[in-house]
């Protein structure tokens, strides 16, 4: 099946398209394009009569080489499907082969008849202008993979192996992954625009997972700790002469004092204090701020930025606060986070395009004579392997 999720095949497939704007279109292309898809498979279909070893499926024509040149993933060699079977058909009567070869050859047709199909319907719309473009994407896809296995080509080479592939077959599987994923870009590329309510309902089923915004807060803060504020006398209450305390420092802040110098000032009192910041915290979600600063949450939700609050008190605390900014917990509105919202639009609708090609295909294969094509490609195979020898 087509994958829709790989980045690098659909950059693939712009570039596929772009070539093929270059290349331009002949007379010939230019009369199919006046005939619907469908025509033009009826047209070529009914002009070529269909062969022993060939399957129609969708509009294309699947060969028995088709189907056994791609790796079935399922070797612990660099062989392919074909050889994998050509080696069985040796030591094997005909009845013992077709026993083990024909649901092998029935599963590699099923999981890979979506992908060759909209592979021929692509080369077919694309002709031979683009060989040399898939040639240098395939290469470069192949870099990639060395590069995620280390840029160690042995260890490369030994992660093909294990996928029943060389570097040949794994350029051939990418070169039809890359054609098959065209023809659904090239379906999409007609569909309708993205609507302004389609991008409302989709920004809503996102939000919550993709685009919340967490609140913040920052300030400035003169911390007066009860436990290490000065006692002019012991009998005096601790948390009673930090309130006083702070009730002089605000007093001193609001008759045209320096907040943050009265922070540098005092802040020995603090039990939470950055030298030199001039009490600026930093700025964090709110829900990070844990007791006692927890309570000057509550109270920044009834200030403006540059209001001053205090004293404020908490357990053994009393603060003095100067609010420097505040948001409220929410998400990111829609101008910021457009891009994204159509992104999953657009992918939302090629996953549905590659399930109704997909469902199509199924139907298709549905009505094809399948049990034959298979036992007709696997007898063929056989006698061809085992053909007598010549007569002396």
């Amino acid at each position: 099946m087509c994958d829709p999720s790989s980045a690098g095949l659909i950059l693939a497939v712009v570039a596929v398209a772009a070539a093929l704007a270059i290349a331009g279109c002949g007379g010939t292309e230019a009369k199919k394009a006046s005939l619907t898809e469908q025509e033009v498979q009826r047209l070529s279909e009914a002009a070529r009569p269909v062969a022993p070893d060939e399957l129609i499926v969708s509009g294309e024509r699947i060969t028995c080489e088709d189907i056994m040149t791609i790796s079935s993933g399922q070797e612990a060699s660099n062989a392919s499907f074909k050889t994998w079977l050509e080696e069985m058909a040796k030591v094997a009567t005909l009845e013992q082969f077709m026993e083990v070869a024909r649901p092998r050859l029935r599963q590699q047709l099923g999981a890979n008849v979506s992908n060759i199909v909209l592979y021929k319907r692509a080369q077919r719309q694309l002709g031979d202008k683009i060989d040399d473009t898939l040639d240098k994407l395939v290469d470069k896809e192949l870099r990639r993979f060395v590069i995620e296995h280390g840029g160690n080509n042995a260890e490369a080479d030994e992660a093909l192996r294990a996928m029943g592939m060389n570097r040949t077959t794994f350029k051939e599987h990418k070169k039809k992954q890359i054609l098959a994923q065209y023809s659904v870009e090239s379906k999409l590329s007609r569909n309708r625009p993205i609507t302004h309510s389609e991008l409302a309902a989709t920004y809503e089923r996102m939000k919550d997972q993709a685009f919340v915004q967490p609140g913040l807060i920052q300030f400035r803060l003169i911390d007066i700790s009860a436990a290490r504020v000065e006692l002019a006398d012991p009998n005096d209450s601790p948390v009673e002469t930090a309130r006083r305390l702070a009730e002089a420092l605000v007093a001193r802040i609001e008759a045209g004092e320096d907040f943050g110098k009265l922070a540098e000032e005092y802040s020995e009192y603090a039990e939470y204090y950055v030298g030199g910041s001039e009490g600026l915290w930093p700025a964090r979600d709110p829900e990070s701020l844990a007791p006692p600063y927890a309570v000057l949450v509550d109270w920044a939700k009834k200030m403006k930025e540059g209001d001053l609050a205090g004293p404020l008190d908490a357990p053994g605390h009393a603060f003095i606060m100067k609010l420097v900014q505040r948001r409220d917990k929410g998400y990111l509105p829609m101008a910021e986070v457009q891009e994204k919202v159509e992104a999953n639009i657009e992918e939302t609708r090629r996953i549905e395009a590659i399930a109704r090609l997909d469902d199509e295909i199924v139907e298709q294969m549905a009505l094809a004579d399948t049990d034959g094509f298979v036992n007709g490609c696997l007898e063929r195979l056989y006698y061809a392997v085992n053909s007598p020898a010549p007569a002396p």
